[in-house]
């Protein structure tokens, strides 16, 4: 007969979510709180590797910030311009809570599955491989876009800086150039000093253009003589496209979350990875609504995009100086996620993942230096800000966001007993399935007619 002291002298076996891996977690394993959370994890503590873990839950926050306050928040004064201050605040606290909410519902999941690295692997669990393949290429379109829109943004702010000369595709490529140099830093705990001055410089960028435009006499795009209206309303009344691409842009805000997965990877402790979470997203709903309220209400339909430009003169030059390391940084990580998803999907597994191999470091560089290559190819064939942001809203952000965490959700309650609070969580993410597959369908659809009817009436190469 075995005592309790017997039993917890012995090996437990485990099995883990992906590919059904057991490993032996040893006696002295469980003696050691950190280690019991290395189960499962990809990237594990070696002597002499390379140490992917090293984040704690304070640096882990200001990444989850510096991951969403982005180019997201230079759309919302638009955005506002076009369904309204009164509509614009209630989607943004929808937004907010729900993508925040989906967040914690992907990092239950990950914790429960163990091995789960992206979406692609909480897919492969859920639909097998297919469903990874198809996960997996969504998450790395939505990065690629994304960081197309940081070099539009990036470039904009280098041309205004130099008065307009030498042209945008030129900045376009500074840009790019200097993205995939600081994003190939191999781990976020290296990035995280680099981006707490991001997360600083975007914010005090925002910060000068608000109160930049409390204190000039108009807008820098209002009739600089005789009378204007600034054309403030309480709830807009956009057409079908025009709405639902705003309706996007103020969502995808907020799109970042799936990114947070391969995040919590990284930190020392995933288990207190809630903390960073609830705390950064509250503080970034907060941001959002003063900042966009305040540009809308003094810049009305003059209001810029990105909004960095609303002030005009010499506060648009300062905000842009100020922002390049944001928006850099932004880029940045991006980039450095999209490139960890190949990293880890190619060397997974092999004695190369944390080592300082050859075909570490080839696999690493190639990674980034191609994503950031497609980014740039992207910002040239799509030059206009609001539509780029919508289609990343919509085609992207829209099933990573919702859809899969709303699947996810409903695999883990499968097995659960049916309450009324499980029935009533089972009937959101249902509403969530469908909410997202609409964005998805129709946001597209509006989009990229947005982006011809741009190309056709001769606005290429606008910030619009």
């Amino acid at each position: 007969m075995r005592t309790p002291e017997s039993n917890q002298s012995q090996d437990v076996v485990e099995k883990i979510g992906i590919g059904g891996i057991e490993r032996q977690i040893t006696p002295d394993e469980t003696q050691k709180g950190e280690v019991l959370e290395d189960d499962g994890e990809v990237f594990k503590s070696h002597t002499g590797q390379a140490e992917f873990r090293a984040l704690g839950w304070i640096p882990t926050g200001i990444i989850l910030m510096k991951l969403c306050f982005a180019t997201g928040v230079l759309a919302i004064p638009f955005a506002l311009n076009v369904v309204g201050y009164g509509p614009g605040i209630i989607l943004l606290i929808c937004w907010g809570s729900m993508t925040t909410y989906y967040a914690y519902i992907m990092y239950q999941f990950r914790m429960r599955y163990k091995g789960v690295h992206t979406i692609a692997d909480a897919a492969a669990v859920m639909g097998g491989p297919v469903a990874r393949e198809i996960a997996g290429g969504l998450f790395l379109l939505t990065w690629v876009l994304a960081t197309g829109s940081g070099f539009i943004g990036l470039a904009q702010g280098f041309k205004v800086l130099a008065n307009g000369k030498v042209c945008t595709v030129v900045w376009t490529l500074v840009a790019a150039i200097l993205t995939a140099l600081a994003a190939s830093i191999r781990t976020l705990g290296k990035l995280a000093i680099l981006t707490w001055i991001g997360f600083a410089s975007i914010f005090t960028a925002v910060f000068i253009v608000v109160i930049g435009v409390t204190q000039v006499a108009r807008p820098a795009a209002a009739p600089q003589t005789g009378p204007y209206n600034l054309g403030v309303v309480a709830v807009g009344s956009p057409g079908f496209v025009a709405g639902l691409t705003a309706v996007i842009n103020l969502f995808a805000g907020f799109g970042s979350t799936p990114t947070f997965m391969p995040v919590v990877a990284e930190m020392k402790r995933p288990k207190a990875f809630p903390k960073a979470l609830f705390s950064s997203q509250l503080f970034l709903l907060a941001c959002y609504l003063s900042f966009g309220l305040v540009v809308y209400f003094f810049c009305g339909q003059y209001v810029a995009s990105p909004s960095l430009a609303s002030a005009g003169g010499t506060l648009e030059k300062i905000a842009y100086g100020v922002s390049i390391p944001g928006f850099i940084m932004t880029s940045t990580l991006w980039v450095h996620l999209a490139a960890k998803f190949l990293f880890v999907k190619i060397l997974r597994g092999s004695q190369h993942l944390q080592s300082n191999s050859i075909i570490h470091w080839g696999t690493w560089l190639g990674a980034t230096l191609g994503i950031t290559t497609l980014s740039f190819i992207i910002a040239e064939a799509i030059p206009f800000f609001s539509y780029l942001i919508g289609l990343i809203g919509s085609l992207c952000c829209a099933p990573t966001c919702l859809v899969i965490p709303a699947l996810m959700g409903l695999y883990m309650d499968r097995s659960r007993p049916k309450t009324k609070k499980v029935i009533a969580i089972t009937a959101l993410h249902i509403f969530t399935v469908v909410l997202g597959s609409f964005m998805t369908v129709a946001g597209t659809y509006t989009t990229i007619q947005s982006i011809i009817d741009a190309y056709r009436s001769g606005t290429k190469g606008s910030t619009k």
